[in-house]
């Protein structure tokens, strides 16, 4: 274990009586310090032909990444294997997954890429998110979006024609119950009256990060989330994108004092044997040696990029040795934030400001 991992003995504040200052969130800390990108890493961490992973030694790839000075590891939602997708992610149910990783590492934050979130009812995913963002010490980043594998929704008895219709009252759904004592919830989702769900997030609320556009207005993202996650456009199209996020959601928060929302992108690396090797596109990433990589990474910092988030699927080299060379010469230039840690962090008793 590294860092702050929560304490083992002494009674938890299930009820979120007290909560730490979300200006101080642990995981939005370490993933996004402001003003720099870091990485973050993709699970598998395992490059693989074909939709399926062998997850040889997943857990041991997760722990050399956090030692290595990722900021992030994130797990996706991939209830059903679809072969025509191509990509069955890490295979595991993305909570179940957390709760085992949130238990074998102590300081990387833990993140979903994305929940699915109309998928299922918000009561499940509140439930469970809280519950892993507990037993980390309040690690969990909650990545969202409508869902882009439609075969299975049938299987959930939903319809994927109005998945982008369900989504905002989805998401109120999850954010009262979560963030409000025994909320009164009339949704067309279901109706709540007299129950509270337990337990309540370590900083009273769990950040939430969209990925996409899941049919709503760029407006209402900025308004009602927490962040975004993006994929690899080209360069001068994300410089707009990011541009234009920060004009909806305040720009630079030292500068304006707004909330900051980051705006993170995930690309496939293949990283080359060859350290010099230049360039070239791959699916929704690039294979490149690492002194270009490293000036790309600096590009991207340039324009405003968060995080740079790595998926390795398309590895040809084992990934274990590709985090030793990251860990070299690339890392060091992107390190995590550092949060405060819980003994210097004031408490908030709920009802008083944060």
């Amino acid at each position: 274990m590294t860092e702050a991992t929560p304490a083992r003995h002494g009674p938890v504040d299930v009820e979120g009586r007290t909560r730490r200052p979300f200006s101080e969130h642990r995981a939005m800390a370490r993933a996004y310090p402001g003003g720099r990108m870091t990485l973050g890493a993709i699970a598998p961490l395992e490059g693989y032909r074909g939709a399926v992973p062998s997850l040889a030694g997943h857990t041991e790839l997760i722990q050399q990444a956090e030692r290595a000075g990722f900021a992030s590891v994130w797990v996706r939602d991939v209830p059903l294997l679809d072969p025509y997708f191509g990509d069955a992610g890490q295979v595991f149910d993305p909570w179940v997954y957390l709760g085992h990783l949130g238990a074998c590492t102590g300081s990387i934050t833990l993140g979903t890429a994305s929940i699915a979130l109309p998928l299922r009812h918000p009561l499940h995913t509140a439930k469970a998110a809280s519950t892993v963002d507990r037993l980390s010490g309040g690690r969990l980043l909650l990545g969202v979006a409508t869902g882009d594998r439609l075969i299975g929704f049938p299987a959930f008895g939903q319809d994927s024609e109005t998945r982008d219709e369900r989504f905002p009252e989805s998401l109120a759904y999850f954010r009262a119950v979560l963030e409000q004592r025994f909320p009164e919830v009339d949704s067309p989702l279901g109706r709540t009256h007299g129950t509270d769900l337990l337990p309540k997030p370590v900083y009273g609320r769990i950040p939430v990060l969209m990925r996409g556009r899941g049919g709503q207005d760029i407006d209402w993202i900025a308004e009602n989330t927490d962040g975004r996650l993006s994929y690899t456009p080209p360069f001068q199209q994300q410089a707009a994108n990011i541009r234009a996020w920060r004009a909806l959601t305040g720009g630079d928060s030292a500068e304006t004092g707004s909330v900051f929302k980051p705006y993170a992108q995930a690309t496939a690396l293949d990283l080359s044997e060859n350290p010099l090797a230049l360039p070239s596109r791959i699916h929704q990433g690039y294979s490149v040696g690492r002194s270009p990589f490293l000036e790309m990474l600096l590009a991207w910092q340039e324009i405003g990029v968060d995080q740079l988030m790595l998926n390795f699927k398309q590895s040809r080299r084992p990934v274990s040795e590709v985090i030793d060379e990251l860990a070299e010469y690339v890392l060091p230039h992107f390190p995590p934030g550092v949060p405060v840690t819980d003994e210097e962090k004031p408490l908030v008793k709920v009802g008083e400001a944060a």
